[in-house]
C-alpha cells in the first residue's frame, strides 16, 4: 500500500507538477474571461448652445450598467471613469435619450443600460444687457457718522441669460462691504452677488466699492439763551428781548446738550456809545463760538437796543 502511494506521489513528479500548474492557469484564465455585469455612477457634462439657455433641470449623474470580462470589471473604478458627454448645441426641445455614443468605456467593456435613460429639454432665447452695479453695505457707521455716498468701479456689468429672467434684472448688486463702526471713508474689493437662476454676470475681476463716511448732521434747539451787550462804555445799554432761542445745525458730535462751550450771543453797542444817551435802535444778534461746520439760526434775529446815561 505504501509503495503504491509513494509511486503515485513521487514517480514523474516534475511532469505531474507541471500539469497541475497548467490546470491552475487554465482555471484562472477561464474564470477571468467569464462575463459579468456591474453598475457604476458617472458624471454628466454638457456642451450648451451659445444663443439659447437650457431652462429644464439637467441630469448631473447617471448610473450605467456595464458588461464584460469579470477581471476587467473588477478593475473598473468609477472615480476615473470618463464623464458622459451630451452635446446640446443642435438639440431640439423635447425628450433627449442618453445613447451609447455619449459614454466612453475601456476596451472590452460594453454598455448595457443608463439610468435615468434621458431628460426633457426646454430652451429659451439668450438675452444680454448692461445694468448698473449697486454697492451693498453691511452694518452702520459709528454713532455720529453716516454714509454720504457710495460708488462702484466698474459702474456697469453685463448680465446674460434667459430672456424672461434678464428682462427682470435692473441692478447688479455686490456682496456686502463692511462699514460697521466706521469713522472714515471705506474702500474695498468685493464680488457681485450670485445672479438669479438661468443668468450669469459677465464681468472680469472684483468690483471696487468706495464709501464716503461723514459726520452725521443733526439739530439742537437751545431755549432762553441770554443776549449780551458789548462795546458800551459811556452809556448803560440793554436789549429786549433779553433771551432768545437758537437752533444749531451741524455734526451730531459738535452738538452736545446745552450747546457747545464758548457759544455766546452778542449785540455791539459801540456805535451807540458815541451818541447821546436815549437811543432806541434795532440790532442784529451776532453768534460767536460756533464749532467748525455748525450753523446757527437765532429767533428772533434782531433785538431792540436801549441806552441811557450811565449813573455815577
Amino acid at each position: 500500500m505504501r509503495s503504491l502511494l509513494h509511486q503515485a506521489l513521487v514517480e514523474n513528479a516534475p511532469l505531474k507538477l507541471a500539469a497541475f500548474a497548467l490546470s491552475l492557469v487554465l482555471f484562472v484564465v477561464v474564470r477571468g474571461d467569464r462575463e459579468a455585469v456591474t453598475s457604476v455612477h458617472a458624471k454628466v457634462v454638457y456642451l450648451y448652445p451659445a444663443e439659447r439657455v437650457l431652462m429644464s433641470d439637467p441630469v448631473t449623474e447617471v448610473r450605467i450598467t456595464v458588461r464584460g470580462p469579470s477581471n476587467q470589471l473588477s478593475r473598473l473604478d468609477e472615480r476615473y471613469l470618463d464623464a458622459v458627454r451630451v452635446d446640446l448645441r443642435q438639440a431640439e426641445p423635447g425628450e433627449l435619450r442618453f445613447g451609447e455614443e455619449m459614454v466612453r468605456l475601456p476596451p472590452g467593456l460594453r454598455l448595457e443600460a443608463i439610468s435615468p435613460s434621458g431628460m426633457q429639454l426646454r430652451f429659451e432665447r439668450r438675452l444680454r444687457r448692461e445694468v448698473p452695479v449697486q454697492p451693498v453695505l453691511a452694518g452702520d457707521p459709528a454713532p455720529g457718522y453716516r454714509v454720504a455716498r457710495s460708488s462702484a468701479e466698474p459702474r456697469t456689468a453685463v448680465v446674460s441669460g434667459a430672456a424672461s429672467v434678464v428682462e427682470q434684472i435692473t441692478r447688479a448688486p455686490t456682496r456686502p462691504l463692511l462699514v460697521a463702526d466706521a469713522r472714515q471713508s471705506v474702500r474695498g474689493e468685493v464680488d457681485l452677488a450670485p445672479p438669479p437662476t438661468h443668468a450669469d454676470w459677465q464681468l472680469d475681476g472684483p468690483v471696487t466699492v468706495a464709501v464716503e463716511v461723514v459726520a452725521a448732521l443733526g439739530e439742537s434747539a437751545l431755549h432762553a439763551v441770554p443776549v449780551r451787550v458789548t462795546g458800551a462804555q459811556r452809556v448803560e445799554a440793554w436789549v429786549d428781548p433779553a433771551v432768545v432761542e437758537v437752533l444749531l445745525r451741524g455734526p451730531l458730535e459738535a452738538l452736545p446738550p446745552g450747546g457747545p462751550r464758548g457759544l455766546a450771543l452778542l449785540v455791539d453797542a459801540q456805535a451807540e456809545d458815541a451818541h447821546p444817551p436815549g437811543a432806541v435802535v434795532r440790532k442784529r444778534i451776532a453768534v460767536v463760538g460756533l464749532p467748525p461746520g455748525v450753523a446757527a439760526e437765532v429767533r428772533p434775529e434782531t433785538v431792540t437796543l436801549f441806552t441811557r446815561r450811565r449813573r455815577d
